[in-house]
């Protein structure tokens, strides 16, 4: 190995070091604040539940991939989850730690490929690798720290290959991660024709290219992901589009339910002004750098990458604006879905450099107080102002029934012995008593509407020592619970009742 790819990939590890020691620190820093912190995201708690449903259910199997939430994150999560201290802590999700490092080492490469200056690229890779609010979606069980790596993967691999006279295998290497990207979340599925599209662009385009049809048919291999879970939705649930329509689940189905959608739908301003607030405190001064970055390279013709390159790492940016304009896509000026800004930070991070190399021109004394401002002092600061991620995760915590939730968890954690429990409070209250009660999956019986012909639910004693009963149930138990409160003398003909909440209701079969 040369001198010079010694030094590449010493500092490629350096990044990577540096990066996982970021997310040790912050997990020691939320462990010491509340360890709780870890199962705020109430999409996290469903997320460790449905990668350990996969061994510890009533059904347990490939069944349980489900539809809605795409399978790949939870398949990573499945063997930490099985550890029943990081499952109930919620630490498992912390194998997205070294997903988040590696980000941050590609972020790194990408640069360096666009700039030459290993300096700026280090730079670029430590400013991922310490922002406070990826960190925190790469120590819990949410699904952006993987998508975030494998998009970037793709990123890297389209660059080498439209720099490096069109190898195919990195135009195929690039297609798997999309594929893998497309099985983390639906904002990748744009990715999937992008890349086909490039492929016919440049195959096209290029003279010396005797074998433009292959390069194109490799890069179909990125509609693999997309067409798995078309298909499976399509055999297991007779609608390949079930993902996209399940009542209850999908986004569309809940969008319709909550309030976030009446602001944003076919209001451009506001969808602009909510994704940009969030954006804005996610990055702070770096999208300004970025913006600069962009222009230079406009105005000055920058060759080193190609402006599609650019506009490929916009697309999940865009895909979100267009869910959000068309009533689907739900963020808040709570910060409620604030994460889905992140998605901008990987473009705004590799556009940036371009303004340092100009100002590194001009007077490195300036170039090196924009690195102090942008760097260390933003990103120091960040928590002092609000890490939004956090505090999303932090208001859903808090709202209403779930901290009711995490006491009935806590009652059942000291009190059960033995038994099945039937719980009947929609899936997302479930999921936070489930995973914090101690108990086996195995052992809990869901009251949820498509679950309502099942004999545990229509004579519970014959079949449940327990009974959860939500009293503002989730719509997808809504007629389940409403059926036993209407019936409640018939429960406490063979129930009595231990603990009673705000919230909650729990039985016991009378012995």
């Amino acid at each position: 190995m040369s001198t010079l790819l010694q030094n590449r990939a010493r500092i490629s590890g350096l990044v990577f070091i540096a990066a996982i020691l970021f997310g040790i620190v912050s997990v020691g820093i939320l462990y010491l604040i509340d360890e709780n912190s870890f199962l705020y995201y109430g999409d996290a708690v469903s997320h460790l539940y449905s990668a350990r449903r996969f061994v510890d259910s009533n059904d347990p199997g490939i069944i349980q991939m489900g539809t809605v939430w795409l399978p790949l994150p939870h398949l990573m999560m499945l063997p930490f989850s099985l550890i029943d201290s990081l499952f109930s802590s919620g630490l498992a999700g912390l194998v997205n730690i070294p997903l988040h490092a590696m980000t941050s080492v590609l972020i790194y490469k990408i640069i360096l490929k666009q700039t030459s200056k290993p300096w700026i690229g280090i730079i670029g890779g430590i400013l991922y690798a310490s922002n406070p609010n990826l960190l925190y979606l790469g120590i819990t069980a949410m699904t952006e720290a993987p998508f975030l790596l494998f998009f970037v993967a793709s990123v890297y691999f389209l660059q080498k290959w439209v720099t490096e006279d069109l190898n195919l295998k990195l135009i195929l290497i690039s297609s798997v991660f999309v594929v893998l990207a497309t099985l983390c979340r639906y904002e990748a599925w744009i990715l999937a024709p992008a890349i086909v599209l490039f492929a016919l662009f440049f195959a096209i385009k290029t003279k010396t290219s005797s074998n433009k049809i292959t390069i194109i048919l490799v890069s179909l291999v990125s509609f693999t992901g997309i067409v798995f879970w078309v298909g499976w939705n399509l055999i297991i649930y007779q609608n390949p589009f079930e993902f996209a329509n399940a009542q209850f689940y999908a986004a569309s189905s809940q969008a319709v339910e909550r309030p976030y959608r009446d602001f944003l739908y076919l209001q451009p301003h506001n969808v602009l002004y909510i994704y940009g607030a969030a954006a804005g405190m996610i990055a702070g001064p770096i999208l300004a750098f970025a913006a600069g970055g962009y222009f230079l390279h406009l105005k000055e013709k920058i060759k080193s990458i190609p402006s599609s390159v650019y506009f490929y790492m916009s697309l999940p940016v865009l895909f979100t604006l267009f869910t959000m304009f068309i009533g689907i896509g739900e963020m808040s000026q709570w910060w409620f879905n604030s994460r889905f800004a992140t998605f901008l930070y990987p473009l705004a991070i590799v556009l940036a450099p371009l303004l340092l190399m100009k100002l590194e021109k001009i007077n490195k004394k300036t170039i090196l107080g924009f690195v102090v401002a942008g760097m260390f002092v933003f990103q120091i600061i960040t928590p002092t102002f609000g890490v939004v991620t956090y505090l999303d995760a932090y208001g859903g915590w808090i709202y209403k029934q779930a901290p009711f939730a995490k006491h009935t968890a806590d009652f059942l954690y000291d009190n059960y012995d033995d038994g099945k429990v039937l719980i009947m409070t929609g899936s997302s209250q479930a999921h936070r008593i489930m995973i914090s009660s101690g108990i086996e999956l195995i052992d809990f019986h869901e009251g949820i509407e498509s679950f309502l012909h099942k004999p545990y639910f229509k004579e519970p004693w014959n079949h449940n020592k327990w009974i959860i009963l939500g009293v503002e149930p989730d719509s997808d138990s809504a007629n389940a619970a409403k059926f036993w409160t209407d019936n409640i003398e018939q429960i406490k003909t063979h129930y009595e009742l231990v603990n009673e909440n705000q919230y909650y209701q729990v039985f016991k079969l009378k012995t």
